[in-house]
């Protein structure tokens, strides 16, 4: 995940995992703006360049390298409930239309079936129970 929001607010923590390493940063207000302060204290005028400290003075997107921690934990709990689901067997296919309806036939709505991964059409209309490929409500 990334930072959506750049409007952050002192006392928003960020965090990362780089090489395997979970890493956290804090946002700071100080009289000279916000700063970005890593676990051991170090200040860093930006979000890259506290990222860059982590990733030992590599270039560094910081708004894409930290992630509030906040969504963070909701990221996470979703992840695990959607595997936890998948190894029960009780994770269904969906059916979602695409928002970008490119490539749609015409009379048509492009679908995206979520167990083979693959985009279909539908005539407009009608909503999908299966896609072409076989897969229905009734399988995980």
């Amino acid at each position: 995940m990334s930072i959506e929001d750049r409007n952050l607010k002192a006392g928003t923590k960020l965090v990362a995992t780089y090489k395997k390493q979970e890493h956290s940063c804090t946002v700071r207000s100080t009289k000279d703006g916000l700063r970005f302060v890593l676990d051991d204290g170090t200040e860093y005028k930006s979000p890259s360049s506290a990222g860059s400290a982590v990733m030992g003075g590599s270039a560094c997107n910081g708004w894409r390298f930290w992630t509030p921690a906040s969504e963070a934990k909701k990221a996470a709990a979703s992840t695990a409930e959607s595997k936890k689901a998948a190894k029960k067997g009780k994770a269904k296919p969906t059916f979602e239309p695409m928002t970008d309806q490119a490539g749609a036939s015409k009379g048509s709505v492009r679908y995206f079936c979520s167990a083979c991964m693959d985009a279909f059409d539908s005539p407009r209309g009608v909503t999908p129970v299966g896609c072409p490929k076989g897969h229905g409500p009734d399988q995980s």
